[in-house]
């Protein structure tokens, strides 16, 4: 049941995230394409290219923005209509559990969420790439070669990449997570819901960057590279703060999970 709800849930979400990707990858091409045109260069003495520039940017900028927000928004609205408002009487009566309701839509919201976040870095690392002079591009290349030449691969590199992609899965799914954590309390009051919601998300939002940044900086302190004393080097430390963020935010997607689990299964107010 649970690839049925998925199979669902992606043919009815697709194509509003799909497009705004489209967009950003749109825009990019675009402007890698102007980039390597001497119209482009044009602009010190075109007032109309320059204009065209300007009103370029703004574009670009805003779809990377509305990517960045917008996705992770819709999911959650989605995830509240469908289970805690009139759509939820019917969702509930289906032959599923909560879990299987609540990973369904996770499975998607997470899968679209990691290809915007590719889609995003991608589309800025593009620009910025073919707004370098020729010369500059064949020296970035050669200096990023001679780097990958100058590593000790040891495993070392290997284990970096693998934690950072554990890092991007887990501090999406623990977005995921503390947004719907965030619903599901909200839907608990018994007067204005959304903006309950909304206010314990903002709440949480900021007290896990108030307590990740005075960890951060004790960590920081206790464990500097960079001091006298220390063996450890970039690569090595890099791995623990990886590893040790990766911990955490899987830990805080745990606790989501169960919250909005335990909320879904006892305290389901559909009111």
């Amino acid at each position: 049941m649970l690839k049925k709800l998925f199979v669902h849930e992606w043919k009815d979400s697709w194509r509003l995230v799909g497009l705004m990707n489209l967009i950003v990858i749109g825009l990019t091409l675009i402007g890698c394409f102007f980039l390597n045109n001497e119209t482009w260069n044009a602009m010190d003495k075109n007032e109309f290219v320059a204009v065209t520039v300007v009103v370029y940017m703004m574009f670009f900028i805003a779809s990377i923005a509305a990517l960045s927000m917008v996705v992770s928004i819709y999911f959650y609205v989605r995830f509240y209509r469908n289970l805690y408002t009139d759509q939820g009487y019917l969702m509930h009566t289906l032959p599923v559990t909560p879990a299987q309701l609540i990973w369904s839509k996770t499975f998607v919201a997470l899968i679209w969420m990691l290809i915007s976040l590719v889609v995003m870095m991608s589309a800025i690392f593009g620009l910025v790439f073919a707004a370098m002079p020729g010369a500059e591009r064949a020296d970035f290349w050669r200096e990023l070669c001679d780097a990958f030449a100058m590593m000790d691969f040891d495993g070392r590199i290997f284990l970096l990449i693998v934690l950072y992609i554990l890092l991007a899965i887990a501090g999406q799914l623990s977005n995921v997570f503390m947004g719907y954590a965030s619903i599901s309390i909200g839907q608990t009051f018994k007067k204005q819901k959304v903006l309950g919601a909304i206010g314990v998300y903002i709440g949480l939002y900021m007290l896990i960057q108030t307590v990740s940044s005075y960890l951060m900086m004790f960590f920081t302190m206790a464990v500097d590279p960079y001091s006298m004393e220390s063996n450890m080097d970039d690569i090595n430390f890099m791995i623990i703060v990886f590893a040790i963020v990766t911990i955490l935010s899987a830990l805080l997607a745990a606790g989501f999970y169960y919250l909005t689990h335990s909320i879904m299964k006892n305290k389901l107010n559909l009111e």
